[in-house]
């Protein structure tokens, strides 16, 4: 597709857009709680490489609501400054995102939240329900919170009115249950939303771009029709000069950031029809990966602007590269949210599955990678995530690098991953890893199997071990490891290897899936059996179905959904497996004794437990040469794990100083 709309400039209130492409707020933990240097990088980096606008992360403008990722208060003027020096030269302009959360989280000492109504919110809190007095205290909040991010230099601000938070809630019938000026009819509810904007016009200059965000959602009964009457409203006193539409709240957080499972525009449905009625520039979001996706809802009329925030933390020179027609270059987001939800769980910062660099971006990144004085020789062996970003990596920085697979393709256990059901996407990255290796002229052999004198035979100055690991089939689950069931050796238990790689199932009706793992792999195979209309039990001694990390990427409850439309499944959380008989799995309550055992049909036992490591090279050679041990091979994990191990080997290889000159003659390669 030619490329025209999504490149025309736009104006925002005073501030004038290069392109159409925008990053919407989105929470880093890189400013908690004031703007840090790693903070400004990820910010930088963006901006280098043509990004438009980015809208910062949410800042709360009262103690009475608190986040522990949010800024906050009068520190920000000097860190906004610091943001905007490093900004400037690179033509985006910058909005500050402001917040209050209602019901959704306590206050910042603590204390219950500053509330429109007692209706508890949706993790349960219970507010204190706002006089006259709190309110106009707010209101005052969001305009002082406005002026600041004047004062500090940025170009606009964004007040939040959906995702269940204060403003949201205001406008909920739900929420909403007051009986005065604030409460009842819809001109009452959105009231508040109303003083805000007017209190923030009045504080900020007339050139300083004022807009807000707004989204339906059915748990909290905010509807389509009534947010286009919010805009009419708005738009009538002239209070906006942009509206940034969405979707979801927390009882539907993957209605805010999709997973994979979900298209590019999955939000267009509700948000498209929100905006129609707008009349100033129109941002709308939804898992967009490519400006090609972004472009067409342009040309379509949905939208003026478009947010490519999780696409431009996979790769942040994605415009760039388009710009210079190096699509194939562009590293594909492929929309699992461990690393940029899931890692603000995880590491306390946002991070990226595909991206070792996300959160590394001060130190760390492909735009300062420069060629080496001296380059090594270097074997890679194992062509799965781990070994690809290491050969990739690697050759990058000039070292002339030899990957050996075993297997006749590239990929690794991703090649199996994808082919469950909603998980198709984790193809996109090895194959983008695939194309850079081979790009960066690394010497691939497939279909060969090494040992350790196959890689002395190569002369290496480093070997990076990316060998993976299996299924141990072996019985051992985390509560009990001294107790393996009995049984398991029989022919219709399987692992995940052996379901993925179209194992036989003709004839299978019922299956028991025992998971010692908590990650999505579970929800997969679960996933895969039901589509072939086998009833399932779902057997695993956490509390939930996954862990929370995983949980934290808002994919589970849409694959439980989709689970019950499409067949008969149960759940018996703390349990474990006992024994495997034909046709039977036997199944004990973690904590209690065997008189509650219970006998469940079973054509198929899916035994998901932790995999082993494929270490043994690392092991042989580790004495002899440098030899770097990544990803599954090193501790068996997921990909983002992979992808970074690999990614910090090829970094850690040196070339400052010359090899030895026993080295000097070796061949490179056979």
């Amino acid at each position: 597709m030619a490329l025209g709309k999504i490149f025309e400039p736009i104006s925002i209130g005073g501030a004038r857009l290069a392109n159409r492409i925008v990053r919407a707020a989105h929470g880093t933990g890189m400013a908690s709680p004031h703007i840090t240097d790693l903070f400004i990088e990820y910010h930088r980096a963006r901006a280098a490489a043509g990004c438009a606008l980015s809208i910062i992360e949410a800042s709360r403008v009262h103690p009475s609501t608190a986040l522990d990722f949010q800024l906050y208060g009068d520190q920000l003027v000097p860190g906004y400054q610091r943001l905007m020096a490093a900004i400037r030269p690179y033509d985006m302009r910058v909005f500050q995102q402001l917040w209050h959360g209602g019901n959704t989280y306590f206050a910042l000492d603590g204390s219950p939240p500053w509330t429109v109504s007692d209706v508890p919110g949706p993790l349960g809190i219970v507010g204190r329900t706002m006089g006259n007095a709190e309110l106009k205290e707010l209101v005052n909040a969001f305009a002082s919170s406005a002026a600041l991010a004047e004062e500090g230099g940025l170009d606009g601000v964004e007040v939040h009115g959906a995702h269940g938070y204060l403003i949201h809630q205001f406008i909920s019938p739900f929420y909403n249950t007051r009986d005065d000026e604030y409460g009842g009819p819809l001109e009452n509810r959105a009231r508040f939303l109303l003083e805000v904007l007017r209190a923030i016009r009045e504080r900020v200059g007339p050139s300083f771009a004022v807009g807000v965000r707004l989204g339906a959602s059915r748990s909290s009964g905010v509807t389509e029709s009534m947010l286009k009457r919010v805009i009419q409203m708005v738009e009538g006193e002239q209070l906006i000069d942009y509206v940034n539409v969405t979707l979801g709240d927390y009882f539907r957080q993957d209605e805010i950031v999709g997973g994979m499972h979900n298209p590019a525009g999955y939000q267009l449905h509700s948000s498209a029809d929100v905006a129609s009625v707008s009349t100033v520039p129109r941002l709308l979001t939804g898992r967009f990966r490519t400006l090609e996706e972004a472009e067409q809802i342009i040309k379509d009329g949905q939208a003026d602007v478009v947010s490519m925030v999780r696409a431009m933390i996979a790769d942040p020179d994605l415009i760039r590269k388009t710009r210079e027609g190096r699509v194939e270059e562009v590293r594909p987001c492929i929309a699992c949210n461990q690393g940029c939800i899931g890692g603000l769980l995880r590491s306390g910062k946002v991070g990226c599955a595909v991206n070792a660099t996300v959160g590394r971006d001060i130190e760390q990144s492909d735009r300062e990678i420069e060629l080496v004085a001296f380059p090594r020789r270097v074997v890679v062996v194992g062509g799965g995530p781990a070994g690809l970003e290491a050969a990739r990596i690697t050759a990058l920085r000039g070292h002339h690098v030899t990957l050996f697979e075993a297997l006749p393709h590239l990929g690794g256990t991703v090649t199996l991953a994808r082919r469950a059901p909603a998980l198709h996407t984790l193809g996109d990255i090895t194959h983008w890893l695939e194309q850079e290796v081979f790009r960066h002229g690394v010497d691939v052999r497939l279909s060969t199997y090494v040992d350790a004198a196959d890689i002395r035979a190569e002369c290496p100055h480093e070997v990076i071990i990316a060998t993976g690991s299996i299924p141990r089939a072996d019985g051992v689950q985390v509560p009990f490891p001294g107790e393996r069931p009995e049984g398991i050796d029989l022919p219709h238990v399987l692992t995940t290897h052996d379901l993925f790689s179209n194992v036989d199932l003709e004839g299978v009706s019922t299956a028991v899936v025992v998971d010692m793992v908590g990650h999505y792999e579970a929800l997969a195979a679960i996933e895969f059996l039901m589509t072939r209309r086998i009833k399932v039990t779902f057997v695993n001694y956490m509390h939930n179905m996954v862990r929370p990390h995983i949980r934290s990427t808002w994919r589970d409850d849409p694959a439980v959904e989709r689970f019950y439309r499409k067949g008969e499944i149960e759940f018996l959380p703390q349990h474990r497996l006992v024994e495997v008989r034909p046709g039977i799995a036997v199944v004990q309550p973690t904590e209690a004794d065997a008189s509650h055992r219970r006998c469940i049909g079973a054509d198929r036992v899916v035994l998901i437990t932790q995999n082993k490591p494929l270490d043994g090279l690392y092991y042989e050679l580790r004495d002899e040469l440098p030899v770097h041990l990544v990803g599954d091979a090193n501790s068996p994990r997921d990909v983002q794990f992979a992808i970074t191990e690999g990614y910090l080997a090829g970094r850690r290889i040196r070339g400052d100083k010359p090899v030895s000159a026993q080295f000097q003659t070796a061949p490179i390669g056979r």
